[in-house]
């Protein structure tokens, strides 16, 4: 028979899982974001993305507390371990929430303004959400346990895919701009989303 403290830990795991795929959820509707043109249709979903980012930060403070009270109970060191690790998750998890939420509100802000990307910053930007979605996704494979896929590895492969990207595109964008390819700001928010995709893949890796 599992013990109490053991079953609260299982049901604490059970809802880390859920808040990881609830933060895939939310990186795929950033990314529909970068597509949605209507103004209508970009507002609800930028406010479906705004509630996703409470509902994280819930979700964080209410397995904190779950997993700090489970802590207080009779638990071997094994379990106090778990659970020092569980904690560290939640909050990384969460952080992915913000930077979710940053990169929405960096193409609110184009939206706003009267400039768009270049067909070439639009590609490249489909490029780097696709890796950050495989990194998130790989992430989830790896705290649900599915045997089959437990490949460690991987997460630390597309996280250098990713950071080699970022400097390649980094360092691609200040001689655009110099070429006057497109704009000084346009480029800032270009590569406020990068970055913001690169430090969401480090915040995977934390997991």
């Amino acid at each position: 028979m599992l013990s109490t403290a053991e079953l609260s830990i299982l049901q604490a795991r059970k809802e880390i899982n859920l808040f990881a795929e609830r933060i895939q959820r939310m990186f795929r509707m950033v990314r529909d974001l970068l597509h949605t043109e209507n103004e209508n249709d970009f507002n609800k979903l930028f406010s479906r993305v705004e509630k996703y980012e409470n509902i994280s930060d819930n979700m964080e403070l209410e397995i904190a507390n779950y997993l700090t009270q489970v802590s207080e109970g009779r638990l071997s060191s094994e379990s106090k371990l778990q659970i020092r690790g569980m904690l560290r998750e939640v909050t990384e998890i969460e952080s992915i929430g913000d930077s979710c939420y940053n990169i929405a509100r960096t193409i609110n802000r184009k939206i706003k303004g009267k400039e768009d990307f270049t067909e070439e910053q639009y590609q490249h930007l489909h490029q780097m959400f696709s890796l950050t979605n495989d990194s998130i996704a790989q992430m989830n494979v790896i705290i649900s346990g599915r045997k089959d896929n437990l490949d460690v590895n991987r997460s630390f492969n597309i996280e250098n895919e990713i950071n080699n990207y970022r400097t390649q595109l980094k360092s691609q964008n200040i001689n655009d701009v110099n070429d006057h390819k497109y704009t000084y700001a346009i480029g800032t928010m270009y590569m406020d989303i990068v970055s913001e995709c690169e430090k969401l893949a480090d915040y995977v890796v934390n997991v």
